[in-house]
């Protein structure tokens, strides 16, 4: 995108979003609402193949530690914006902005208290046994279930895991699953670094 391209863009994220608490992660195209244990991620993201920007609207799970900006439960909305003449992107460009604003309020109703995401995250690796449950998915729905105090299913999903992205990750936290407090000042770590890692403020208080 050009740099009139991507001040377009930015300006009407920032007249629909800003209002909904996100902010523009440095000049980049994410736009990142903070929610302690999570983020409501807005991507605008230019086409390697034509002259266009698309729409990404996605949670991402703080508490996974992943290290990276990883989609966790994306909305794809099929909206993108052609490059035409300015006039005709700016006008694009503010349809798309508003599309991003309801994507995201989709989401908060999706997730409004921790105990929504953790049985949302649980139901999904139960849904995919055989792929995802001992993968990323089976992961998520094990600290979540741990950290809303269901050991058994943490039991479970933890101890279940074979992707070896994942299996490393739950070394710190399998001792833990019937020591609930130690359980969640693990997370809370977890948490904190990838804060750190992404450039976030750090909390006033831990989100667990």
């Amino acid at each position: 995108m050009s740099d009139t391209h991507t001040k377009m863009i930015a300006s009407a994220a920032k007249a629909e979003l800003a209002s909904l608490g996100f902010r523009q992660k440095g000049r980049s195209r994410l736009w990142i609402a903070d929610r302690g244990s999570w983020l409501n991620v807005v991507e605008f993201t230019p086409s390697r193949w034509s002259k266009s920007v698309s729409l990404m609207n996605a949670a991402h799970w703080l508490w996974v530690g992943a290290g990276f900006m990883s989609f966790n439960e994306a909305i794809q909305s099929n909206c993108h914006a052609e490059f035409d003449t300015e006039d005709q992107f700016e006008s694009a460009a503010v349809e798309l902005a508003k599309v991003a604003r309801a994507k995201a309020l989709e989401i908060e109703e999706r997730f409004p208290s921790f105990d929504s995401i953790a049985r949302f995250v649980v139901e999904r690796a139960r849904s995919s046994p055989e792929r995802m449950g001992p993968s990323w998915w089976g992961y998520e729905a094990g600290i979540a279930s741990g950290l809303v105090g269901n050991l058994r299913d943490a039991d479970y999903f933890l101890n279940s895991l074979t992707d070896e992205r994942v299996t490393a990750r739950a070394a710190s936290v399998l001792p833990l699953i019937h020591h609930p407090e130690a359980f969640k000042s693990e997370v809370n770590d977890i948490v904190a670094r990838e804060r750190l890692r992404l450039k976030l403020a750090a909390m006033s208080s831990p989100p667990f």
